[in-house]
């Protein structure tokens, strides 16, 4: 059976979660995205952070939602460009909630900036597409996407300091746009060169 990226970013960030349980803060210290090391040439955080969460229901929301969205975005990607897409709306997400909120010693942690870019490249492809908001409110799809970054624009300007990253979301959905209006995301094309996943 092919193992498809979902299949294997599920199982990474599993692992890496149970990792976390284990080893503690010594793992959080070199692998969750502190502005303030980051910086000062911890750059592999802004892919690490992605990997990492809070606690269980952070995992299990994350991971759910990339199990429901995520294999039809790859399908029509592409795994090679589904994966990339993914990695850059991580890594824009840590950009910037780091842009908006400052140099901290507060560390992030997450897969929500890339599940973010997930949801909108969904709303973008399948803008007709029903969802359910919050599991109850049926709604297209990309106005779900709309709706979705006003809030967390509007929620990271109201509540500043809060343990959820809102301009971090916002920024994976806002790279997801750009990725998929100015690159192209939304036209499948596999590149060769790169690991293929089987």
């Amino acid at each position: 059976m092919n193992k498809t990226v979902v299949w294997w970013l599920l199982i990474i960030n599993t692992l890496v979660f149970f990792m976390e349980m284990l080893i503690g803060r010594p793992f959080m210290y070199f692998f969750a995205l502190t502005p303030s090391l980051a910086i000062r040439g911890f750059l592999w955080q802004f892919i690490t952070y992605m990997f990492l969460h809070a606690d269980f229901s952070h995992i299990f929301f994350n991971m759910f939602t990339l199990l429901m969205f995520g294999p039809r975005i790859e399908h029509e990607m592409g795994s090679s460009r589904f994966l990339i897409y993914y990695l850059l709306c991580g890594i824009g997400s840590g950009l910037f909630h780091i842009l908006f909120t400052g140099i901290s010693d507060i560390p992030m942690v997450g897969a929500s900036g890339a599940i973010y870019g997930i949801l909108t490249a969904f709303g973008v492809m399948f803008p007709n597409a029903i969802v359910l908001v919050m599991g109850i409110f049926p709604m297209r799809a990309i106005r779900s996407v709309l709706l979705f970054g006003i809030i967390e624009f509007l929620l990271g300007i109201l509540t500043p300091g809060s343990a959820i990253a809102h301009f971090g979301h916002f920024g994976g959905l806002v790279v997801g746009l750009i990725l998929l209006y100015k690159f192209n995301f939304r036209r499948r094309r596999e590149w060769q060169w790169f690991w293929e996943f089987y």
